[in-house]
């Protein structure tokens, strides 16, 4: 897939910024999860002195199972003195099955990307027809 999975996270980027908007005070950053195209992105901000963080798996995978979120319910440590609250989410295409998740994990569905039978495709927007 080469240079596709960075088109491919750009486009999930763009959806992640429109839930943890910059206007809100998040500040998104992305890291690398070990082997292949998952990614972690962190969601942070000060709201009312507190830090809040949020921890985002990028899969696109057909099916997401438990081992795939232990990364990414690993705390990390904070060095300014102040108590984060956590709070951790992932973000898959439609037509995944996440139904191994726990029920009090956040999933957000892509709109960009769906599955259809067993193939990844790119969701585009349908074209107006003028008349």
């Amino acid at each position: 897939m080469g240079i596709c999975t960075d088109i491919m996270h750009d486009f999930v980027l763009q959806e992640i910024h429109r839930l943890y908007s910059s206007v809100d005070g998040w500040k998104i950053t992305q890291k690398k999860k070990g082997i292949g195209y998952d990614t972690i992105v962190i969601a942070g901000r000060m709201n009312q002195g507190h830090r809040e963080i949020v921890r985002i798996l990028v899969t696109f995978k057909k099916e997401v199972t438990l081992d795939m979120i232990d990364e990414l319910i690993r705390p990390e440590p904070v060095f300014d003195g102040t108590t984060p609250r956590y709070d951790y989410a992932v973000i898959v295409p439609a037509n995944a099955d996440t139904s191994q998740l726990p029920k009090d994990l956040k999933i957000y569905i892509m709109r960009s990307f769906a599955f259809d039978g067993k193939e990844l495709v790119w969701v585009k927007k349908p074209v107006m027809e003028t008349s």
